[in-house]
């Protein structure tokens, strides 16, 4: 009965280790079985790198529905192997092995090529979900007084644009007013100031004559007439006739004696006249 009651006693004391032995390999199995695995999100594509010495490798043909699709990037040629940069999206949860996916080129078997065992892990891609979420939500914030500067470079090149439009140009003279040509009136006013002044050469006297004449046919005879016939109305006029013959002898004839300021009360009248019928 003692005997009993020690090995009863023993196994209380060693129970705990007992378990531990016996739990320690299942949980190396387990431990080792994840960390051979690789967890990946679903519909986001991966990469793997496979290095096999067998013949030349390519993906099976596709089929609808598959729980992965797989395709090869690169291949690099190395002594004794090759090595493949490999692609793949996993669609489905559960595992899945990537080397069921690929083939040898010339139909042999695929041997000596160890398993690739991946995951889909939906918690992945929900994780994945959020963080994407929480990147768009975040906005993008430029420092440095962005704003500021973008409407002062805008004042910048506005203010810029108005200098080399306009700084520097010659500005344009104001229009000169043209004055009009002198009336015949002024004409014979200027003429008179000259004759009483004694400074009325030759030319002047000359151009004295034509503006009396003119002024003195109008009425008389039509505006193309002849100056012969003006002269003979002029001259026939009652009133003009006088006037024409002292301006002749003072003009023809300097010994004649005529006085300037006879002259002058002649020039006078006919500006007078003029001014009154218009240019």
């Amino acid at each position: 009965m003692s005997s009993g009651m020690s090995l009863v006693s023993g196994l209380r004391r060693s129970g705990p280790w007992i378990a531990l032995v016996v739990a320690l390999p299942a949980l190396l199995w387990w431990i080792l079985r994840t960390d051979d695995v690789l967890k990946v999100p679903l519909g986001v594509e991966q990469a793997a790198i496979i290095t096999y010495g067998g013949p030349r490798l390519a993906v099976k043909p596709f089929r609808q529905g598959v729980a992965i699709n797989l395709r090869i990037a690169q291949v690099s040629e190395t002594p004794g192997a090759r090595v493949y940069d490999v692609r793949y999206l996993v669609n489905r949860e559960g595992e899945h092995d990537l080397v069921g996916y690929l083939a040898p080129e010339d139909g042999s078997a695929l041997a000596g090529l160890p398993p690739f065992r991946v995951v889909g892990d939906p918690e992945l891609s929900k994780e994945l979900e959020v963080r994407v979420k929480e990147t768009e939500e975040i906005g993008i914030e430029v420092g440095g007084h962005y704003v500021a500067k973008l409407v002062a470079a805008g004042v910048l090149w506005i203010v810029w644009l108005f200098l080399l439009l306009f700084w520097g140009r010659r500005r344009r003279p104001p229009p000169v007013p043209v004055r009009p040509p002198p009336t015949p009136a002024e004409q014979l006013l200027a003429l008179l100031s000259a004759l009483e002044s004694g400074a009325l050469d030759s030319a002047q006297k000359a151009r004295l004559e034509m503006l009396l004449l003119r002024a003195w046919r109008a009425g008389l005879v039509p505006e193309g007439a002849p100056m012969a016939e003006a002269l003979s109305a002029v001259a026939r006029d009652g009133r003009l006739g006088g006037p024409l013959i002292t301006l002749q002898r003072w003009t023809h004839r300097p010994s004649s004696g005529v006085p300037d300021a006879e002259i002058a009360d002649i020039i006078r009248a006919g500006a007078a006249a003029t001014e009154v019928r218009g240019p």
